[in-house]
């Protein structure tokens, strides 16, 4: 009987404790909050962006501006009017939503300037490129919508700021997009550029270079010399080359001593492909010597004899039988004149256009 009272009380005890927790449950109420998928927007004047109010099952929202003649905004439709800031309202019962506008006038962006078109990089080294919009207040295409890019990587490569590397020697192009508007970069990666350049060989005007601008880069790159005479010219070292002073440049004209087995090397830039004619002078008080030009390492006018004229100042145009015919493409190329044959001096030669390709 005892343990019979025992269990009716359990029971009851825990339909007491059943009891308490059910009153203890704590009933909450539907949220009356509103939201809007955006805080912040920003707009050009004309243009229109649509915002969406939730939660949308707790009746329709009323939308509001507070100051109408920067923007307007209807069923959550915002148009910026004019430049200015001012806050878009969303409204349902007590709740509601602000929205910050941002107005400003459309720049549009209507060209990029490149802070060079052509570069001449060594290999190991950098060079920073610029991009400027123009105008510079432009502010129709975003800030991230842009890319650099090289048509060859294995010659230069560029990075997102502009850096270019330059890792082995030849020719490629940069290009830099922003928005629509796309800018090409011309890069040479050499150890040799043009000294008092750029010397340009086009059809309209012939080019005269003297043989005393051959390009920077030293021994073994921008010219080879064999021999230890010196004649303690200046000419180069007052132009910015001091690595030079192994050519014997005289009197800052012309080019003497030469010896079999040297070479010289100019970086020229052809603006029209064709055929021209190559004509040089040179001067001989000896039995005279032979040499040859090659374009990109190839030899393109032959060997060419060069006879005795008479003394040292004695110079004459070279080759005797007429130009030599140099096949020339639309680019930068590397012109390097090889002394074959000792016994002459030289002073410039001259590019003249004479037909097409």
């Amino acid at each position: 009987m005892k343990k019979y009272i025992y269990n009716v009380m359990a029971l009851a005890t825990f339909a007491l404790l059943a009891l308490t927790a059910c009153d203890k449950f704590e009933r909450t109420e539907v949220t009356s909050e509103i939201f809007v998928n955006h805080r912040f927007i920003n707009l050009f004047e004309g243009e229109t962006f649509q915002l969406t109010a939730s939660p949308v099952d707790g009746g329709t929202f009323q939308w509001s501006v507070i100051d109408s003649e920067i923007a307007t905004v209807e069923n959550g439709l915002v148009k910026g009017v004019k430049s200015g800031s001012t806050i878009v309202l969303a409204t349902r019962g007590s709740s509601r939503f602000a929205v910050n506008v941002t107005v400003t006038p459309k720049i549009p962006l209507t060209d990029i300037e490149m802070s060079a078109t052509n570069i001449e990089v060594l290999p190991g080294n950098t060079f920073l490129l610029q991009a400027n919009t123009v105008p510079a207040s432009a502010n129709d295409v975003s800030p991230t919508d842009y890319r650099w890019w090289s048509d060859n990587e294995s010659i230069a490569r560029v990075t997102d700021e502009g850096k270019v590397y330059g890792l082995t020697e030849g020719i490629t192009t940069i290009h830099y997009r922003r928005g629509s508007i796309t800018k090409a970069v011309s890069v040479i990666v050499s150890r040799t550029f043009a000294f008092k350049g750029p010397h340009i060989i086009s059809k309209e005007t012939p080019l005269v270079l003297p043989f005393r601008n051959f390009d920077f880069g030293g021994e073994g790159y921008a010219f080879h010399d064999v021999d230890e005479s010196k004649t303690g010219d200046s000419y180069r070292a007052n132009n910015g080359d001091s690595n030079s002073a192994a050519v014997d440049i005289e009197g800052g004209n012309n080019i003497g001593y030469t010896a079999s087995g040297e070479w010289l090397l100019y970086t020229i830039t052809v603006n029209d492909d064709g055929i021209y004619d190559l004509t040089f002078t040179g001067a001989s008080a000896d039995g005279g010597g032979e040499c040859f030009f090659e374009i990109d390492g190839i030899n393109e006018s032959g060997n060419i004899d060069i006879n005795r004229t008479g003394g040292w100042g004695r110079y004459t145009t070279l080759p005797t039988d007429g130009p030599a015919e140099i096949e020339l493409k639309k680019g930068i190329h590397k012109l390097k004149f090889v002394v074959t044959k000792a016994g002459f001096n030289m002073r410039d030669m001259k590019f003249s256009y004479n037909r097409p390709l």
